[in-house]
């Protein structure tokens, strides 16, 4: 099988990896749950279900060596942190200038509340938005499309995994077709950090700030959700073009401005890194005789060939910076 045939059977394992694991939580949920508790046991298990998986797929299908997560996105090199700073003062700022547009074309009312009750809220609250965005980041900019972009190409798979995107959010309350356009945008600026820097975790802390920030900050609706909204409460008064109504600003004309302005952001300042993780690795020619899907290492001329490593020829290993295989638990 050829490497874009090859790669879009990792890619169909993906996807049915993706399935199975937000199955599996579903199952241990009680439907008569409130939502914050039903959350916070979804969520986190969603999120440890799916690192699973695919470190099981990168280890045993890819035969990657090493640790499997930083072969999907979620190294702990020193990039990773200049990635978190990034992807957080773009998220939230996106939402930050959002609401003040609202807030002066419009009206915005907030109330808060500070009791010890809802100060643990909030704490629980942060904990299903940090897992929440991973596991939405790692189903939808890791493995699949990861494997995808290497099949039919980025453009492809940002179009296809950008549009999932938008339609698994068609479910949530008050959903619309600007809410619907609106998260499609924000899918395709979400990829686009995965693709500048081949790492996952500006995406991360994009889909985390944004939500947090809307949800804990200004106690507004996150597509539709109000139940993250537990110290502050906010209430908007406007036009429905600026508000977006009870889905809240990612179905608004605001919104869509700002999504636009980050995609611009992020296509100006961030630079692509040469060397990434599987989508560069994948697109290396392919030697004779290789079979794997990256290229097992031991197949190539010794002046080539990384020392320790298998199916994937990740970075060089940076002194200065925190080294991989020490577990997820660590950032």
């Amino acid at each position: 099988m050829n490497r874009r045939g090859l790669a879009f059977s990792r890619f169909l394992l993906g996807i049915a990896v993706v399935i199975a694991a937000h199955f599996i939580a579903s199952g241990f949920v009680p439907r008569d749950l409130p939502f914050l508790r039903s959350n916070l046991v979804y969520r986190p298990l969603l999120l440890v279900l799916l690192l699973s998986g695919f470190s099981i797929v990168v280890s045993a299908f890819d035969r990657v060596g090493g640790n499997p997560l930083a072969a999907i996105g979620l190294a702990m090199r020193r990039p990773w942190l200049f990635d978190l700073w990034v992807g957080g003062l773009l998220g939230a700022g996106m939402v930050a200038v959002a609401v003040s547009v609202i807030a002066l074309m419009g009206r915005l009312v907030i109330t808060v509340n500070t009791s010890h009750d809802a100060v643990i809220r909030a704490v629980v609250v942060a904990v299903i938005l940090a897992t929440g965005a991973m596991a939405e980041e790692i189903s939808f900019r890791g493995y699949p499309f990861q494997r995808l972009v290497v099949a039919v190409g980025a453009g492809p798979a940002v179009a296809i995994f950008s549009i999932l995107f938008g339609t698994v959010h068609l479910i949530n309350p008050d959903a619309s077709a600007w809410g619907f356009l609106n998260t499609v945008l924000i899918g395709i600026m979400l990829a686009l950090a995965y693709l500048r820097t081949q790492s996952l975790w500006m995406p991360i802390a994009i889909h985390f700030w944004w939500n947090a920030t809307l949800g804990l900050i200004f106690g507004l609706p996150v597509s539709g959700l109000y139940g993250f909204s537990v110290v502050t409460r906010g209430r908007v008064e406007g036009p429905l073009w600026l508000t977006g109504g009870g889905y809240g600003i990612e179905a608004s004309a605001v919104g869509a401005i700002v999504i636009v302005a980050g995609i611009a952001l992020l296509a100006s300042f961030v630079p692509s890194r040469k060397t990434g993780y599987f989508p560069a690795a994948l697109e290396q020619p392919e030697l004779p005789g290789s079979g794997g899907l990256a290229g097992e290492t031991q197949m190539l001329p010794e002046s080539n060939a990384e020392p320790k490593a298998s199916a994937l020829a990740l970075p060089p290993a940076d002194p200065d910076s925190s080294p991989d295989g020490e577990g997820f638990g660590n950032s």
